[in-house]
């Protein structure tokens, strides 16, 4: 099949495969605009019909789409289709689907224990009835599996669970995927044991963590008795302190799982809090909460909360950015395909499908006034010259002249006019430049630091599943069968994750009786 076979189809009403909620089976799927809204519709012959919002802003969903780039496909390293360069498959309902993106982010799940019991949590040992954990030869198997994919390596790891920071062996995981090259390394943690031992912190940080993906559903704990069922505001609070205490502290990024009627409200509240502590905090990612398990459509309307969603409360909140300000995730695609062009060797680029995740970042100058880079950047005209230049510079030896017009592009892009008063100091352009010359993780951090990242992932659950964006997912999870499965895959639909855990498990009655009750 050719690219042009893979193109993502603009415009509604549009085509697609999804699944039937009940029985897990392959149905087609229409996503048509009805009351302002993207919404899919589909018809299981022996179900019937289900129909949810997409996206609950038309306008903005058929936006997003003209950011849409295809990837250059993920080959595994134990491939078994007989062929040199036979892209990696995910299984659909019975249906092998073939991926179009590499692995921008890997999830490792280190176990399903966890030090807390969230009802909203994708993984739970105690509801599960087993303990799904890896030992750490299988952990390492994992890591070098995704450094040795093709064409482009995975460089960025995140281990989750359950809890990993309770996984038996979790310095020696962080030590081991520093040691295979992985430049980003990241934790996600409801923040418990960072804040009660300074000392695991520490030696966190010092055995190769980078980031910390901190669960944060709001700054009050209503919100936490709600979410958690356990007050846990004080908890995320201390671990911040504990951050201040080191020399050099991983960076945190906030992470709200957002549910209507339970904290919308206060998705203005954790971008001011993440401000307020800017010094250890670099990003928020929203992240809508996926329906689990069967929900009748009148609960489904009145509790969906949708990208477009997320969008109208922070500006009705915060009046910090409006939906013109915000872009899908593949909108940097472009940097990525320059990056590569004039390096030489490919690069990790974001191709995930446009109506995945949405992202902006926005400035704050020192009078408190915040504004979001699209103001005085013409985000458009950067990224489609970035990728004029990108095709134009990987058929010339002359990388070193394509590269100053990619910085003088840059420069081109920024309109000085429109800066605000408090930011005409800042070299903006420079720092964007150096995220462009990808000079490491030194140019990141001074663009990070200067700025917030605010995205929102909108992940699947049955009712909106879309084989389409799976395709074109790049947040993959591996297992310890050696498999590379889309995150929406692997936590919903013809669920991997309760395949893959219950043939890699203890029982939950065995493990307690050689373990005790604590952390299951």
């Amino acid at each position: 099949m050719t690219a042009r076979d893979y193109e993502i189809k603009k415009g509604l009403p549009k085509e697609t495969t999804s699944i039937c909620p009940e029985c897990k089976k392959l149905v087609e799927a229409r996503i048509v605009q009805k009351d302002g809204a993207a919404v899919m519709e589909k018809e299981c012959p022996e179900h019937g019909q289900f129909n949810d919002i997409y996206w609950s802003d038309a306008g903005m969903f058929l936006r997003a789409e003209d950011y849409a780039y295809d990837g250059i496909g993920l080959i595994k390293p134990n491939n078994d289709c007989g062929a040199e360069d036979c892209n990696a498959t995910v299984n659909i309902g019975g249906k092998d689907f073939q991926m179009l993106s590499g692995t921008s982010l890997a999830n490792i799940d280190l176990t399903n224990r966890c030090n807390m019991r969230c009802p909203i949590c994708f993984a739970n040992a105690n509801a599960a009835g087993y303990v799904y954990e890896p030992d750490y030869e299988s952990i390492v198997d994992m890591l070098v599996m995704l450094r040795e994919e093709r064409p482009i390596p995975c460089t960025a790891v995140q281990f989750s669970g359950g809890e990993p920071t309770i996984y038996p062996r979790f310095l020696d995981v962080l030590r081991k995927a520093k040691e295979l090259g992985f430049a980003q390394i990241q934790v996600a943690t409801n923040g418990l044991s960072f804040a009660n031992n300074f000392q695991l912190l520490q030696d966190a940080e010092a055995a190769g963590m980078n980031t910390i993906y901190l669960s944060f559903d709001g700054v009050s704990d209503d919100i936490y008795l709600q979410a958690r069922d356990r007050k846990m505001f004080d908890v995320k609070l201390r671990l911040l302190e504990n951050l201040r205490k080191m020399e050099t502290p991983p960076s945190v990024v906030l992470v709200p799982t957002v549910v209507r009627g339970v904290n919308e409200h206060q998705v203005g509240a954790i971008l001011d809090f993440a401000f307020d502590n800017s010094d250890v905090v670099r990003g928020v990612n929203y992240q809508p909460v996926a329906f689990t398990g069967r929900i009748d459509q009148e609960k489904r309307e009145k509790e969906r909360y949708t990208l477009s969603d997320l969008v109208f409360d922070i500006d009705a909140q915060t009046g910090y950015a409006s939906k013109n300000d915000w872009y899908p995730v593949p909108v940097v695609a472009p940097i990525s395909k320059f990056a590569s062009a004039i390096m030489g060797e490919k690069k990790v680029t974001f191709t995930t499908h446009p109506h995945c995740g949405i992202a902006t970042y926005l400035f704050k100058d020192q009078d408190g006034s915040v504004t979001p880079i699209p103001r005085f950047m013409d985000v458009d005209s950067f990224c489609k010259g970035m990728y004029r230049l990108s095709e134009k510079a990987k058929r010339s030896r002359f990388k070193t002249w394509y590269k100053y017009r990619g910085l003088r592009l840059i420069r081109r892009s920024i309109i000085p006019e429109r800066i605000p008063e408090g930011l005409k100091d800042i070299d903006i352009a420079g720092i964007i430049a150096g995220v462009v010359k990808d000079k490491g993780r030194d140019s990141l951090k001074e663009f990070s630091w200067k700025m917030m990242f605010v995205g929102g992932m909108h992940f699947q659950d049955d009712y909106n599943y879309d084989v389409e964006r799976l395709r074109r997912c790049a947040v993959h999870y591996a297992t310890p069968d050696m498999e590379v499965v889309p995150f929406c895959a692997y936590n919903g639909g013809p669920d991997y994750r309760s395949r893959v855990e219950s043939e890699h498990s203890v029982p939950l009655d065995e493990w307690k009786a050689r373990h005790g009750d604590e952390h299951c």
